[in-house]
């Protein structure tokens, strides 16, 4: 979801196209929010745009200047400055290709930086960084040798409760009766992902710290070639973790990831140590348009603090048509219907949002818990 603002004229400057929005291609910040918040009074306020950029060079490669954030994504060409709109690009002119470089200027790119302080502000206040929802061992001390059955046998891991997780498995132990390296195979809809060496003991309970993190939808599949074990064949509750399913499968086939897998619910000899933590950045990005009201609330009251605090000491307007004491009641009154009491009430309602969006293991109340159990 974009975030802009609506062509007004308190300024002579023309912002860029991705700056210009309506209510239908993003969410316009410059709208029912309070009259002191214009474009015209951002770039009194907002660090000086006295900056040089760099000049176009043809053999460099130039990255999405959005998602890079980083200064030499954005070029002088002809005397005009571009935005680069695409990673990877190299060797295009900015003046060729509007779908590869966005014809810009310094006051659009100082309001696009505040922006994403504005955003970075609404990550933090929903709890929407990466956040700890489950950790624990899951294994069992194996004592029987058995010898896996078909050509593949492995775990299998998913989302429970909500796709917006990411999933790491700290460690991984293999009980197999041997201590030549094996290959794990990591399998998800269809593909082999990565292949992982795991380096058994002798059927010894053994953890290898491993710190592969995945997430994303379909069944997240780590198998290796049937081989002999150790275990006690402990039966497996699936259903038992908080954030992720987890059970044993069984494969027949030539390959990993052409092979087809069967659950079962008993112990094959593996072990995880598992963490699972919310994924804000998916959330957000496909869920953004849900937090308009918050978004706003937030970019309305962050705006008027930093008028209030005249932080780059650049602008006289406090002593000249925007009243100090308006500011301070606005930002500081929580009685009144001001700036700072709406942004607590939109944070609020923000939050029973995201608390509607993903099961009771997990909301945004609470703390984790952390066990040692077995299978």
């Amino acid at each position: 979801m974009k975030l802009g603002f609506a062509e007004e004229y308190t300024n002579n400057v023309k912002l860029d196209k991705e700056l210009i929005l309506n209510s239908k291609t993003g969410i316009v910040l410059n709208s029912g929010i309070h009259p002191y918040i214009t474009v015209d009074n951002l770039l009194h306020f907002l660090p000086s745009i006295d900056i040089e950029f760099d000049q176009y060079e043809s053999g460099k490669t130039y990255n999405n200047y959005s998602e890079s954030r980083n200064r030499v994504d954005v070029v002088m060409f002809n005397d005009s400055l571009y935005q680069c709109i695409l990673d990877g690009t190299t060797g295009i002119q900015p003046d060729t290709n509007s779908n590869i470089w966005l014809l810009t200027n310094k006051e659009s790119l100082v309001i696009k930086s505040w922006i994403e302080k504005v955003k970075d502000k609404a990550f933090s206040d929903l709890y929407l960084s990466k956040r700890l929802i489950n950790s624990q061992y899951i294994y069992e001390n194996g004592e029987s040798n058995v010898a896996l059955p078909n050509n593949y046998s492995g775990w299998v891991f998913e989302s429970k409760g909500s796709d917006y997780i990411t999933i790491v498995l700290n460690e991984i132990s293999v009980q197999a009766t041997t201590t030549n390296p094996i290959s794990l195979y990591v399998i998800n809809r269809g593909k082999l992902v990565d292949t992982l060496t795991l380096h058994p003991k002798n059927g010894e309970l053994f953890f290898e710290e491993i710190n592969y993190s995945f997430s994303g939808p379909g069944r997240w599949i780590f198998a290796i070639d049937s081989r002999e074990v150790k275990t006690n064949f402990g039966w497996v509750d699936e259903l038992k973790h908080d954030g992720f399913i987890c059970y044993p499968v069984s494969g027949i086939g030539d390959t990993p990831e052409s092979s087809k897998f069967t659950y079962n619910n008993v112990s094959n000899g593996f072990g995880f140590n598992v963490s699972v933590s919310l994924n804000s950045d998916s959330y957000i990005k496909y869920n953004f348009q849900n937090f308009t009201s918050y978004v706003k609330a937030c970019f309305e009251y962050m705006t008027l603090l930093m008028f209030s605090a005249n932080s780059h000491q650049r602008s006289n307007r406090t002593e000249n048509g925007i009243n100090k004491d308006m500011l301070l009641m606005e930002t500081k009154d929580l009685d009144a219907n001001t700036s700072v009491k709406r942004y607590f009430q939109e944070l609020k309602e923000a939050k029973k949002v995201i608390q509607k969006s993903f099961d009771t293991q997990i909301g945004y109340e609470g703390g984790f818990d952390v066990e040692v159990i077995s299978v």
